[in-house]
């Protein structure tokens, strides 16, 4: 394989660094919304980089917040609201490759987000334990807070 097939081929993975600053802001704005969520970083390779779950988050909101974020990558940076509808399309599909995570499961649910840096997927961010909308803004700001996009 020449290097040029093999950087074509490489991952960019978000630093722990830039996960600790995604996280900070996340817990911040969501903080603003009085809401008490778990967030979950993974790199663009779905494994775990850093997590937080606030005082007050629900029972397991972080294992379903990995299990989105892990699905956002799985699929090439879809959003967590594209992969609900396609669950809605082909519930069977889903049903059948949810349990093919790694350390988590393949949740297709609003609440994560792809994290894009320099038009590369870098990682996701996924959220649970509050309503959809508080999520998804949280998740946005925090991404665009160290310089990141949702969208490629």
């Amino acid at each position: 394989m020449s290097t040029e097939e093999s950087k074509a081929n490489s991952l960019t993975l978000i630093s722990y660094k830039q996960a600790a600053q995604v996280l900070e802001a996340a817990v911040r704005l969501a903080e603003g919304h009085e809401s008490a969520l778990s967030f979950v970083v993974v790199d663009s390779a779905g494994h775990l980089v850093a997590a937080a779950r606030m005082d007050g988050a629900p029972f397991i909101t972080i294992e379903v917040a990995r299990g989105k974020a892990f699905a956002c990558v799985a699929t090439g940076g879809q959003s967590g609201r594209a992969l609900r509808q396609r669950y809605v399309d082909h519930p069977m599909v889903w049903g059948n490759i949810s349990s093919l995570g790694y350390g988590a499961p393949l949740l297709p649910a609003i609440g994560s987000l792809p994290i894009w840096m320099n038009g590369r997927l870098i990682g996701a961010m996924g959220t649970s334990g509050g309503a959809a909308e508080i999520e998804e803004e949280t998740l946005t700001k925090a991404i665009e807070s160290i310089g990141g996009s949702v969208t490629l």
